[in-house]
Formats: structure tokens, C-alpha cells, sequence
């Protein structure tokens, strides 16, 4: 995001704190490793909230996540635009 530049640290804290809070899923992109990204998927689940992180098909993406056994997680591999589209349907 262009704004995310010109927004300063704790705006975007509380922003995005914000999304998961009134979300009732989540799904997280997770091909790229992100640490925001991986703090919303564990805030999320501590919330109660269901998450789904896709990856795209042969990315390496964290143990943390493909070895965690929470039941209100679900990781999916996708390929391509309309797979992760399927995948996310599915969840939700």
C-alpha cells in the first residue's frame, strides 16, 4: 500500500488491530514471510477467529505456520488466481 508509507508506526498498528478485530475469518497471504502478517494470524487465533493462510503452490513458507495444529487454522497451497479464489470460498 502507497499509504502505508506516509502512515506512522502506531496508526498502522491500531488499523490493522482494528481490521481483525471486526473481521469474523481471516485470510492471510503467506507466500512472502511478513512479521505483521504472522502477528494478525496469532492475534486473530487468540481472538477465536478462524484464519486461513494460503500460499502459492511450491513457496516455502514458515514452520510456525505449516506446523501449527490449531484447530481455528487452515493453510492451503493455490495456483494461481482463481485457486486461491476457490480456496478461499471453500473456507468461507
Amino acid at each position: 500500500m502507497a499509504e502505508e508509507s506516509v502512515l506512522d508506526p502506531v496508526t498502522v498498528y491500531q488499523r490493522d488491530i482494528a481490521w481483525v478485530e471486526a473481521c469474523d475469518a481471516m485470510i492471510a497471504e503467506v507466500s512472502t514471510p511478513s512479521h505483521g502478517v504472522g502477528y494478525e494470524i496469532a492475534y486473530a487465533i487468540g481472538l477465536g477467529k478462524p484464519v486461513l493462510c494460503l500460499y502459492r503452490q511450491g513457496a516455502r513458507i514458515s514452520k510456525m505456520v505449516t506446523g501449527n495444529t490449531e484447530p481455528m487454522l487452515t493453510v492451503e497451497s493455490y495456483e494461481g488466481e482463481s485457486g486461491a479464489l476457490g480456496v478461499a470460498q471453500k473456507f468461507l
